[in-house]
């Protein structure tokens, strides 16, 4: 999540105030950005195929024919070539990737979003792809993961990169940022629970920790400008499986193709969803 929507307001312009509506408004309201010809290139050696979501299509795609399948969730302003470090890895390890672009981003249909919206399509992906061993969010992608989890989805090990933990903490902290009066903010949360059909506690992580039931990976940059560290200690603090790694100088983006830390996920998804040597083979041939 590139932009406040359900993170922070760091990228709200201008003098303020805002008005309620005008500050939900951008944040439900998500940016295209277009691939780099390098991302078009690792796209164009996928299998594409779509998805019916809520009145849209979902581009989708799928990397590899054998081994265990992994998720990988982009973030908010975002698009699922955006973890193209991990996708490439993730192969030449033997696994099979499953990504796709949000509602509202990159070649998919629709003009907003919100967290909930992407957990919901993250399952409607799944319902119409197959299952996953094991799932990957980096920003809003992690919450969205994280609410498909509460509502059934089960993998054997999950990584969590730089994500909000509470969709309420977001929200109140993009209107800090606009300057809006208390009455404006509580407004906002009202605007987004009826845009989500979900009372804001449903995003908390008390009410999503029925999800919380296999190992866990979290990953969080101290001096992130975006996503708050706290956010990743409080999800560390509610997740009794979950890992933990903090680091410094890589920011709320670069955190993603940082080849330490992807070396670090693989090693731990290795652990609790194991390749066999025929498909790390055939990775390779």
């Amino acid at each position: 999540m590139e932009t406040p929507s359900t993170t922070t307001s760091t990228s709200i312009a201008g003098p303020g105030p805002f008005e309620a509506e005008q500050l939900f408004r951008a944040l439900v309201t998500p940016v295209r950005v277009q691939a780099t010809d390098e991302e078009q290139s690792l796209l164009a050696s996928a299998v594409p195929f779509q998805v019916d979501y809520r009145g849209n299509r979902l581009a989708a795609w799928q990397w590899g024919r054998t081994g265990p399948r992994v998720l990988v969730v982009h973030g908010w302003n975002s698009r699922a070539s955006h973890l193209a470090g991990y996708i490439r890895a993730l192969l030449a390890a033997g696994y099979q990737v499953l990504a796709f672009d949000a509602p509202g981003h990159g070649q998919s249909g629709g003009s907003r979003s919100n967290v909930v919206d992407l957990g919901r399509a993250t399952l409607r992906v799944l319902e119409a792809a197959g299952p996953v061993e094991a799932a990957i969010g980096h920003s809003m992608g992690s919450p969205a993961l994280l609410y498909a989890f509460a509502q059934g989805l089960q993998v054997r090990a999950s990584i969590h990169i730089a994500g909000p933990s509470s969709l309420q903490g977001a929200l109140l902290r993009a209107a800090s940022m606009a300057r809006l009066t208390d009455e404006q903010a509580d407004r906002l949360l009202a605007l987004m629970e009826a845009e989500t059909g979900q009372p804001m506690v449903a995003m908390e992580l008390m009410e999503l920790s029925a999800g919380f039931r296999h190992p866990a990976l979290i990953l969080h940059d101290l001096d992130d400008r975006e996503v708050p560290f706290e956010e990743s200690r409080l999800l560390r603090a509610a997740w009794p499986g979950s890992t933990l790694h903090e680091v410094s100088g890589l920011g709320h983006r670069r955190i993603l193709n940082d080849p330490s830390l992807i070396t670090l996920g693989l090693d731990m998804l290795g652990r609790h969803v194991s390749v066999s040597r025929a498909d790390t083979e055939e990775s390779g041939s």
